[in-house]
């Protein structure tokens, strides 16, 4: 049986209660008391409006409340899900900022150097690869340093810059860009996946995930952490 309630009813006035900002930001219990008063003032308006000659049917009221059982056991089903996520997200978060202070890996081609060694990274490369080239460039672009990492297997290949320009002096202090490519024995790209090492420095939510920044001034999401420990320090040598 189809009702049409007045727009000025109780009913109607409830509905638009249920669909409002504030009731979907309220708590889950008194949600629940509102989807239930709803229930009720439909079921009233229902009864109040229904034809005297054909009057709704007792199984038409159980399938009706069950449909609300339903609805309403869905509600709950989501208020505890919603609260068990945030709960588990606030565990990750606290267990994040415990990476303050502590060495870790993580993906990016950023590294500092403070006049003396630089920061240590790597790279991952897909495939075997018959030359593979690492070249460090300052902050304004310019290449410092080309280092010839030879015929390497697939993997992870360090590369660990000695702070040295292709002249062998110091390069001066800053942050330097690493940028590796390799390449088959027929010539093709062979795919890089580089990394770079260092002391997380700050951890940050406001991208609405877990976000580390380096000393170096790296920064990747928490899902690009490849490893917690201070990784090898071999210097690659030209």
């Amino acid at each position: 049986m189809s009702i049409s309630i007045p727009q000025n009813s109780p009913a109607s006035a409830a509905s638009a209660a249920a669909a409002s900002p504030a009731s979907t930001a309220s708590t889950a219990g008194s949600a629940s008391l509102a989807t239930e008063q709803t229930f009720l003032t439909l079921l009233v308006a229902q009864l109040a409006n229904q034809d005297p000659l054909q009057p709704t049917q007792g199984t038409d009221f159980v399938t009706q409340l069950a449909q609300f059982a339903q609805v309403e056991q869905s509600e709950n089903q989501t208020a505890q899900l919603t609260s068990m996520s945030s709960q588990l997200t606030g565990m990750s978060n606290n267990e994040t900022t415990q990476l303050v202070g502590q060495t870790v890996t993580i993906q990016g081609n950023t590294v500092t150097s403070d006049g003396t060694i630089a920061t240590p990274s790597s790279v991952t490369l897909s495939s075997a690869a018959q030359s593979v080239t690492a070249t460090i460039s300052d902050s304004n672009g310019t290449v410092v340093r080309t280092i010839q990492l030879g015929s390497r297997a697939a993997g992870v290949v360090p590369v660990n810059w000695d702070g040295r320009e292709d002249s062998t002096v110091l390069a001066p202090a800053g942050t330097y860009t690493v940028n590796v490519s390799a390449t088959d024995a027929t010539g093709n790209a062979v795919g890089v996946t580089q990394s770079v090492s260092g002391v997380v420095q700050n951890v940050s939510f406001a991208q609405g995930y877990a976000e580390l920044t380096l000393a170096s001034g790296a920064q990747a999401p928490i899902s690009e952490l490849v490893s917690v420990g201070t990784p090898s320090t071999t210097t690659t040598s030209p």
